[in-house]
């Protein structure tokens, strides 16, 4: 149901939209032109004897003319000191308004504001190069206030850049809260309005963390054949490379001839380091059986504890005042058992080079199931998206599409992924001290074409529009608003660009999937159609002035979408406004128009390709 919008939503809205209009137009050189009106001067009511007045200058008066879009300007002089203006006649309607009888405030008189607000300012200067600067610690709330003087009497403050949102600005105010939990330095701007003005603030704020609460660790094995993160509180999840945390484990499993590799950080509860400096500390590692030895190695900042023999011991990790022990078991305590498997292998072959392949469509079902053998205890599969060696060269991580996901035991992979393209990822099997790899790459095609999506403008306009499953809407670059309209004006004789784009059912684009090519078509005979840059952006001219109807046909699927074509009265080489609203008619005489079109037409569709992703997802 529909309600009204609280003064701050309002509020917090004219601010956002003022700086979109201000960025818009600078973005694609659209200027305002603003009309000042004099105002009358009252004479100073108590002056200085033997003084003599300042001489008044000549008075110009503005006044837009609506059939031309030009100021006039009267060059008639107001009467100065040395001849006096003749006495009017007193006419049948007054000339002009009577002049306010209030004295004007003088200049230097420091509670004199500007009606406009335009003298709006911060009490504490900042500039981006020198921002004023805060402190705060993470876990403890904050406030700080923001005065501003001058104004118009009201002034609506706002926060930008903030770092997350546990910080706020209060809109009536000007008081920053804040709840950090991330420490780091962070900068944002605090920006107030009052009439036409707007102010900005420049912040750096450095969070510092808590007290420590424990130390949080990695272990693995020296080839990483198996890993583990150890929480604050000692619990153990296991790992897997590029997957993160699989699942928690009450000890860490270990053969008895493998060494484990650790080091700790003190952290608050946040996760921030509390131990100051560059270098990553050193940390100490002691174990219940006096058999064990750790050995602390500068190279790569991390402990090799290495066992005396099998059984059950609690190791402790210190660092920065504070410790966290967790369990590890060592070989088995049945010396009949053998302590680890010799290896696990899956049952098809696989390398980086020569992966399984797996060929579907979005939104199709995959079910396909990998097995390992080799192990004495059960095996757990986990789904990689990220690397498996380190380090990896070029950064190239594999990445598996979302909609996939591995059984825990069983080894199959399944799901419908709805997102086309070619992935490489892996599937591993590990028993808590062993593990193997299966590399995958999978192909997902587009499905069939269900959407046409028209990205549409005008040569030499910044002006777009977007014809889709969600009706005809105006676009705007970097943004995702859109205002929703019957058809789409343009001027007679401009040519307009459409950019095709064909979609299945999850925002797929199907261009390339089967070779055809979309064809438009208009309800009116003499519009002319041209294809300089291919079938997929077309453009229609329309040498007559009538409502029109724009078809664009992809084999069995077809979008249409209105354009109001109205009479132009732009001349060559004339920048007088055309009838579709006060926007120039590109005429050869302003090169920039181009460009601005290009760049607003590839931001309006990136941004709302985004939002139609997220949409759908």
């Amino acid at each position: 149901m529909n309600q009204p919008c609280t003064s701050t939503t309002r509020r917090v809205a004219a601010i956002g939209a003022a700086v979109a209009v201000v960025a818009a137009s600078s973005a694609f050189g659209i200027g305002a032109t603003t009309a000042v009106a004099a105002e009358p001067t009252a004479a100073t009511s108590s002056a200085t004897p033997g003084a003599s007045a300042a001489p008044a200058g000549p008075v110009t008066t503005v006044d837009t003319d609506e059939q031309s879009g030009g100021p006039t300007i009267d060059p008639t002089p107001a009467a100065g000191p040395e001849t006096a203006a003749p006495e009017p006649t007193t006419p049948a309607e007054p000339a002009a308004p009577v002049a306010p009888t209030e004295p004007a405030a003088p200049a230097d008189d420091p509670t004199a504001g500007a009606e406009d607000g335009s003298d709006l300012a911060f009490t504490e200067s900042s500039t981006a190069e020198d921002p004023i600067e805060l402190t705060a610690t993470s876990g403890t709330p904050f406030t700080h206030a923001f005065r501003t003087t001058g104004g118009d009497g009201t002034v609506d403050y706002a926060i930008q850049d903030a770092p997350s949102s546990d910080y706020r600005v209060d809109v009536d105010s000007g008081v920053l809260r804040g709840d950090p939990k991330e420490a780091g330095t962070f900068r944002f701007q605090v920006v107030a309005r009052s009439g036409s003005t707007e102010v900005t603030q420049y912040v750096a704020l450095t969070v510092a963390p808590g007290d420590p609460v424990g130390v949080t660790f990695a272990v693995a094995t020296p080839y990483y054949e198996g890993m583990w993160q150890v929480e604050t509180d000692g619990t153990i999840w296991e790992q897997a490379a590029g997957q993160g945390r699989v699942r928690i484990v009450p000890s860490v499993p270990v053969a008895e001839d493998t060494p484990l590799k650790l080091a700790g950080l003190a952290v608050d509860e946040w996760g921030n380091r509390t131990t100051p400096g560059p270098e990553y500390p050193r940390s100490t590692v002691t174990s219940t059986d006096d058999a064990d030895a750790a050995v602390w190695n500068d190279g790569d900042s991390s402990n090799t504890v290495t066992f005396g023999g099998p059984g059950t011991r609690t190791l402790t990790v210190s660092e920065g005042g504070v410790s966290t022990s967790f369990e590890v078991v060592v070989g088995a305590e049945d010396t009949d058992e053998p302590a680890a498997p010799d290896t696990i292998t899956f049952t098809e072959p696989s390398t980086p080079e020569s992966p399984i392949r797996i060929e579907t469509t979005a939104g199709e079902e995959i079910e396909r199931t990998f097995t390992a053998t080799g192990s004495s205890k059960e095996l757990h599969y986990v789904l990689l998206t990220g690397p498996t060696a380190f380090p990896v060269p070029d950064n190239q991580y594999p990445t598996a599409p979302l909609g996939l996901e591995v059984g825990d035991t069983s080894g199959v992979l399944s799901g419908a992924p709805t997102v086309a393209g070619e992935y490489d990822f892996q599937v591993m099997a590990m028993n808590g001290s062993r593990a193997a790899t299966q590399y995958v790459h999978l192909s997902i095609r587009p499905a069939a074409t269900e959407e046409l999506s028209l990205l549409v403008g005008t040569i030499g306009s910044p002006k777009a529009w977007l014809r889709d499953a969600d009706g005809l809407r105006e676009v705007f670059a970097e943004s995702s608003e859109s205002i929703p309209v019957d058809a789409v004006p343009v001027a007679q004789g401009s040519t307009m660009v459409v950019r095709v784009r064909a979609l299945d059912a999850f925002g797929n684009s199907t261009r390339e999937s089967d070779g055809a090519q979309p064809v438009v078509t208009s309800s009116v005979a003499s519009d002319e159609v041209t294809l300089p840059h291919g079938d997929w952006e077309p453009r229609v001219g329309f040498p007559h002035a009538s409502p029109h109807t724009i078809t664009v046909a992809l084999g069995e699927v077809a979008t249409t979408f209105d354009v109001d074509v109205r009479p132009s009265i732009a001349t060559v080489g004339d920048t007088t406004p055309t009838a579709d609203g006060g926007h120039l008619a590109y005429t050869g005489a302003d090169t920039s128009g181009p460009l601005a079109w290009a760049l607003a037409l590839l931001a309006a569709g990136v941004g709302l390709l985004v939002h139609r992703l997220r949409r759908r997802a």
